[in-house]
């Protein structure tokens, strides 16, 4: 009886391990990673949290109106200074995978909140407007599961000149520079 006992707790416990490896190894699939990772940089966008939007992107960011990494989070957060609340919400998230490792992933943004001023009006009515979904990049940079970076964002209904705007302009704008 006490070897049946014991064969009994040694199967359940087999079966414990497995299952936990296996929820493991389902939770650090790629297409979870990059959900994680988008839904954190959105994260980071509503919060206006440079360091929560700067630890996603790669050494790398470039993108087609020549922004860095360090201009694409300065002027995320200064579009997102003009609101008192900021809800950025994705729609019709599709997430590829190219050969090359990888990933894309196509939203569609739309902003609401508070606005404090027309600037914020106006942010939230060029990006609600737009007829292209927002396109995130990402690259996982060695082979750790948390390792994918974000590289390029691209959005083809937006002009190459961004309306004139340069990384900085609101907050220069409302200090009186």
């Amino acid at each position: 009886m006490d070897h049946g006992r014991t064969r009994w707790i040694l199967l359940a416990a087999i079966g414990g391990l497995l299952l936990v490896v296996s929820l493991v190894a389902l939770q650090m699939r790629p297409a979870n990673q990059i959900a994680k990772r988008q839904a954190a940089l959105i994260e980071g966008i509503e919060r206006r949290s440079p360091a929560r939007i700067q630890r996603l992107l790669s050494r790398d960011y470039e993108d087609r109106w020549g922004l860095t990494g360090e201009q694409i989070v300065e002027s995320m957060v200064d579009a997102g200074s003009q609101f008192l609340a900021l809800v950025v919400t994705p729609e019709e998230e599709v997430i590829r995978f190219d050969e090359e490792g990888g990933a894309t992933v196509s939203t569609r943004l739309t902003l609401s909140g508070k606005p404090v001023g027309p600037i914020g009006n106006e942010v939230t009515r060029r990006v609600n407007q737009l007829a292209e979904p927002f396109l995130f990049e990402w690259r996982k940079e060695n082979f750790l599961p948390s390792s994918w970076r974000l590289v390029r964002v691209e959005n083809a209904a937006l002009p190459d000149d961004l309306y004139g705007y340069e990384p900085g302009d609101i907050r220069r704008a409302m200090q009186g520079e």
